[in-house]
């Protein structure tokens, strides 16, 4: 099996490329449809609190006025920087495990990222680094959720559902490897994505 490389094997072509910094129509559709994710998350995470701590429902939503007041404000646009730090902190630590190449980091207006843009990385590598942010975090949460004192559990609500929420982009990315061949490779450089599948591969695909 190929493991990460720098240089692009023989007979490798490129098939795909998704470039959000020039497909602007995407990233604001992902930005849209992540906002419609937070809603649903958010409403079948009160339904995992009620089924697993129904003594604690009234508490998780009695949020009195909404997000109405600027320290409430403040308290949520801290906790979407907390949840994007670490999101893409775990990005680059499975970017450094299959590469072991310090991974670069930006913030973009309408979404940030983690990047290798010097490697090659097989997709059975890649699926672990997109999806391993939702995993774990989602994961995490919802083990708080059941363990955490009572004043914990909105602010843990609310982490879970920004996260699952700005994974979007994640699922959008890993989505598309479901078409390509188990021997294709992914380059992520931040704002493209560039994948590259076998010559005859895909000759026999045709």
């Amino acid at each position: 099996m190929i493991s990460s490389t720098r240089t692009l094997p023989d007979g490798y072509i490129q098939t795909q490329e998704i470039n959000l910094a020039k497909n602007k129509g995407l990233a604001i559709l992902l930005n849209i449809v992540g906002f419609i994710i937070f809603g649903l998350s958010f409403v079948l995470l009160g339904s995992f609190v009620r089924w697993a701590r129904p003594e604690l429902a009234t508490i998780t939503f009695s949020i009195r006025g909404g997000l109405s007041t600027i320290l409430q404000l403040l308290g949520l646009l801290v906790l979407v920087a907390i949840i994007t730090v670490v999101h893409e902190l775990i990005h680059g630590f499975f970017f450094w495990v299959f590469t072991r190449s310090k991974p670069v980091y930006a913030l973009r207006p309408a979404y940030a990222y983690a990047a290798a843009p010097d490697w090659f990385i097989p997709v059975r590598h890649y699926w672990i680094i997109g999806l391993a942010p939702l995993v774990i975090m989602d994961a995490i949460g919802l083990l708080l959720i059941l363990l955490a004192p009572a004043g914990w559990i909105l602010t843990i609500l609310l982490l879970v559902t920004l996260n699952t929420a700005g994974s979007i982009g994640d699922l959008f990315m890993t989505a598309q490897l479901l078409r390509m061949s188990p021997a294709s490779l992914a380059k992520d450089t931040g704002d493209r994505v560039c994948f590259f599948e076998p010559a005859n591969a895909i000759s026999k695909v045709a």
